[in-house]
């Protein structure tokens, strides 16, 4: 009897044990549980509250970029002007008709792609080569020689290569 006796003390010690931790086992997992979401909520909250004070706030513009890039005025366009056609002095001319016409011509050399059988002229900045076209009518050139191209080697806004066909041009019958 002495033995049922203790047996049934550790029993209920056992029990008694293991009721106490776990259930302050318990509380402690649930306030932690409790806890996280808290915080999660809160984060919640503060994320929306940056967002739609710096992203929605009615004065949102709409980013895009222009189709072609504004046209410079004549007297700060940037022209090389490049001999392909190698007659002598002939590029010198060519630029000095242009300064004289409010353009600056910075770069006056030969082509260094050899001899050209045709006038050119490449718009850099313009898509609608509204600086090329400018630069053709100074030099009484048709429209048909201007073409856009870009580059991110020239530093100019025009290049015009000077062809073998110069002399169909009233500037080099000057």
């Amino acid at each position: 009897m002495k033995r049922n006796n203790r047996m049934a003390k550790a029993s209920k010690r056992s029990v008694t044990a293991s009721k106490g931790p776990s259930s302050h086992y318990d509380l402690r997992s649930n306030l932690s549980t409790i806890g996280l979401w808290a915080l999660g909520i809160l984060n919640a909250v503060l994320i929306f509250s940056f967002v739609s004070k710096h992203f929605l706030t009615g004065d949102e513009h709409e980013i895009s970029s222009p189709a072609e890039v504004d046209e410079m005025p004549a007297q700060a366009i940037k022209i090389e002007v490049l001999n392909g056609c190698g007659v002598q002095g002939l590029a010198r001319i060519w630029a000095d008709h242009l300064r004289a016409a409010g353009f600056d011509p910075v770069t006056v050399t030969n082509y260094e792609g050899g001899n050209v059988p045709r006038t050119m002229i490449f718009d850099r900045q313009s898509n609608a080569r509204k600086n090329g076209l400018d630069a053709a009518k100074a030099l009484g050139l048709p429209e048909d020689y201007v073409a856009y191209q870009a580059s991110d080697q020239r530093l100019v806004a025009v290049s015009v290569i000077i062809g073998q066909d110069y002399d169909r041009f009233e500037i080099s019958k000057k």
